[in-house]
């Protein structure tokens, strides 16, 4: 079964802040088997607090969730999440994807 490890048990959900913008449109056109693409994009990460995950020091909002549970559907998992933080920074501007991921842009 997926996820009995207790270590990966959180994930945190991010909006990524306008700083970074070749970073996450070079990250999401990179494979990360063959490449650390913290090292390759100069990405400065922190841990929010409660948890190690580390995320991007710039992002507009983290939201720390823990695994509730999941269930076998079908031929894959859905899995539940409680939220249990939600971080944000007025100072960043936030980043979304247009036009099927193939462009970025703020989101005013």
């Amino acid at each position: 079964m997926p996820w009995e490890d207790p270590f990966h048990n959180k994930v945190v959900l991010t909006i990524p802040g306008a700083a970074i913008a070749d970073a996450v449109m070079g990250c999401g056109t990179t494979t990360g088997r063959d490449t650390d693409k913290i090292a390759q994009f100069h990405m400065e990460m922190l841990p929010p607090e409660g948890t190690d995950i580390r995320v991007s020091a710039h992002r507009r909002v983290a939201i720390v969730c823990k695994m509730k549970e999941y269930r076998e559907v079908g031929d894959h998992y859905l899995y539940l999440w409680d939220v249990e933080w939600v971080y944000g920074n007025e100072a960043e501007e936030a980043l979304f994807a247009w036009n099927g991921y193939a462009q970025l842009r703020l989101a005013k």
